[in-house]
């Protein structure tokens, strides 16, 4: 038997290439249109910009008109991609999620202020619907660098405009007079944001690609944070990235480490109790007076109207937007702000006994869902070890802020994909040999 010994030509070498590009990658504009779409949401949904980088402030829609246009290219782009991950539409956690938004999105309609809760409920459902398709139709890593592209051009703007332009750049109000404020409106926005941009740089840095460009990213978020006064942010930052390493190593960590959402939640539950309970706005622990900057009186302001709508609360939405509401807490403390800077208040005030009950058992089965794959596989996919730390990360953070239920915020948005993929099947190029094809082709 003799061999065939003739040289393949060219386009005989080539063809199969393309014919494996053209496999895997059926539309190469897809991807990066999505990619630049998710850094544009990162860009703008992260709280209002100062107003004199956009004029209006919080009358201003400008930015949730961009950040909604954005997840519109993201869900068409999704239509023209293979799926990456395929969320098990048959655990119990993902229809108790469905079942959560969804009771949110509707209690408009006993909503006393339904005009203000509509187009919120509106945004609210493109956006998860848009955070849907993007988990579906991208790896997570590929989601985690974008969003961080997106951040680290806020970190560095926000460097830039504390050290050479401090009329935008620095905080002026009293209690945090000289905190960088960044591009942002409030230091709260820079500190939360550098928060999330340190995790996910550090994450990826992990991960062992592209180090230099990773490591100055989570340099800026780094001196964001502590710029802002969020020392503590930066501490619970660098905690998340503890978590990320030790898992790595000790799976097993994730048995405990997934509960901690639900266990938190629990928390928020007792701290709501302990408010309704005593009338208090101030927490007293061991002869200390804790207000959290003032927040106590916004949380105890909040919570003396739930028995007016205790099951399904006032709706999405629909509670700040009061004329009543606003006018008692300025005549009781001379400032006002529309925002409850507690996560799991704002769910039972707005969705009530109902909604935090479903968001509660939305996490319960999250974390059984993680015990259960920690057991079958005996380890964790990379995209359910990051959902994992990082629904952590914003649980904790949620506390002191609102990001629940945010229907034009990035973190809120992140916290909805990362959790989907948490349920999604092992990856479709799980493989080694798929991954190399993969990278060969990309």
């Amino acid at each position: 038997m003799t061999l065939d010994r003739t040289p393949l030509s060219l386009s005989t070498r080539v063809r199969p290439r393309r014919r494996a590009l053209a496999q895997l990658q059926p539309n190469a504009w897809a991807a990066p249109l999505a990619s630049v779409a998710v850094a544009t949401i990162a860009v703008f949904a992260n709280t209002n910009f100062h107003e004199k980088i956009l004029p209006g402030g919080d009358q201003s829609n400008a930015q949730q008109y961009v950040v909604l246009a954005a997840w519109a290219l993201v869900i068409f782009a999704s239509y023209f991609r293979r799926p990456a991950l395929r969320v098990d539409l048959a655990a119990p956690g993902v229809a108790a999620a469905l079942i959560f938004y969804a009771f949110a999105m509707i209690s408009v309609v006993w909503s006393r202020d339904a005009m203000s809760g509509a187009p919120k409920a509106a945004a609210l459902a493109l956006t998860s619907f848009g955070a849907w398709r993007l988990a579906q139709s991208a790896p997570l890593d590929e989601i985690v660098d974008a969003a961080v592209a997106g951040m680290f051009l806020l970190c560095v703007a926000s460097i830039v405009l504390a050290l050479f332009a401090p009329s935008i750049g620095l905080a002026t109000e009293y209690l945090h007079a000289g905190q960088w404020n960044g591009v942002f409106a409030s230091k709260q926005s820079l500190g939360v944001t550098a928060g999330v941009a340190l995790y996910c740089a550090c994450y990826r840095l992990m991960e062992g690609e592209r180090r230099i460009y990773y490591a100055i990213a989570a340099m800026a978020a780094l001196v964001c944070l502590i710029g802002s006064g969020s020392r503590g942010g930066a501490g619970l930052a660098l905690v998340a990235v503890l978590f990320l390493f030790f898992l790595a190593r000790r799976p097993s960590l994730a048995k405990v480490l997934a509960f901690a959402p639900f266990v938190m939640t629990l928390l928020g539950v007792g701290l709501i109790c302990y408010l309704a309970r005593t009338g208090y706005d101030k927490i007293y622990l061991f002869g200390q007076e804790i207000d959290f900057t003032e927040r106590t009186f916004i949380w105890q302001h909040a919570l003396s109207y739930y028995p007016q709508a205790p099951w399904l609360g006032f709706g999405l939405n629909g509670f700040w937007t009061l004329k009543e509401v606003k006018d008692v807490f300025v005549e009781r403390h001379t400032w006002f702000l529309d925002n409850f800077h507690d996560g799991y208040i704002a769910i039972v005030v707005e969705t009530g006994a109902v909604g935090l009950a479903l968001f509660a058992a939305t996490y319960l089965l999250y974390g059984l869902r993680i015990r259960r794959d920690v057991r079958l596989f005996g380890a964790l996919a990379s995209q359910e070890t990051f959902a994992l730390v990082y629904s952590a990360m914003v649980f904790f953070i949620d506390f002191t802020e609102t990001l629940f239920l945010r229907s034009t915020n990035m973190v809120a948005s992140l916290l909805l994909v990362s959790f989907l993929a948490a349920f999604a099947a092992r990856p479709l190029a799980q493989s080694h040999g798929a991954r190399r094809a993969c990278a060969r082709y990309s």
